[in-house]
């Protein structure tokens, strides 16, 4: 009965690592992935997801701020965001204290109508 547990658990230590590297290396290859994907120029400020794969997105590329549809099959530029706006949206200064990024965004786009 001793002969065969030997064998189980360097089983069990092989399975476990397995598992422990297979995690350090996504791990591994996860932070590099993030480290290519930055930029210096272009950086999503705020986004809200609207379906699926669907979303809105506020980028901020140079200086300018845009409002951004993105899909599954396209991503446009909707309208591009003054000074003003963006600050109204990301930190607003109401009464009631915090105010909803989709409420924000109603309000941006009723001025530009």
């Amino acid at each position: 009965m001793d002969s065969n547990v030997l064998p189980l658990a360097l089983a069990l230590a092989a399975v476990g690592a397995v598992l422990y590297l297979s995690y350090a290396v996504s791990r591994k290859l996860a932070m590099g992935a993030a480290k290519i994907s930055r930029s210096k120029n272009i950086k999503i400020v705020d986004r809200v997801v609207l379906g699926q794969d669907k979303m809105l997105l506020i980028a901020k590329v140079g200086g300018k701020h845009y409002l951004i549809g993105s899909s599954a099959q396209s991503v446009q530029i909707l309208t591009e965001l003054e000074g003003s706006e963006v600050e109204d949206i990301l930190y607003p200064t109401t009464n009631s204290g915090n105010i909803s990024f989709k409420d924000a965004l109603k309000g941006t786009l009723l001025k530009k109508l």
